[in-house]
């Protein structure tokens, strides 16, 4: 197992972007928990971006208008 995989923040901050871009549902209450969990800890933070910047290098995210970097 790498460091990652042990790591709790890690994994929670990987599902949040699973769920963010896989799921054809991510609802208003959807983004909102994202953004309280985001705000929560300044580590939450940095592993999405660290997960959203890994997602994106491998081509997985749809076009959107809405920012990705902005909570809510």
């Amino acid at each position: 197992m790498t460091h990652e995989q042990d790591d709790p923040v890690w994994a929670a901050a990987w599902t949040w972007v699973q769920r963010e871009f896989d799921r054809t549902a991510f609802d208003a209450n959807d983004r909102m928990a994202l953004a309280h969990w985001r705000a929560e800890h300044p580590a939450h933070e940095r592993a999405y971006r660290q997960a959203h910047h890994l997602w994106s290098l491998a081509g997985n995210i749809p076009a959107r208008t809405q920012d990705p970097d902005r909570s809510g």
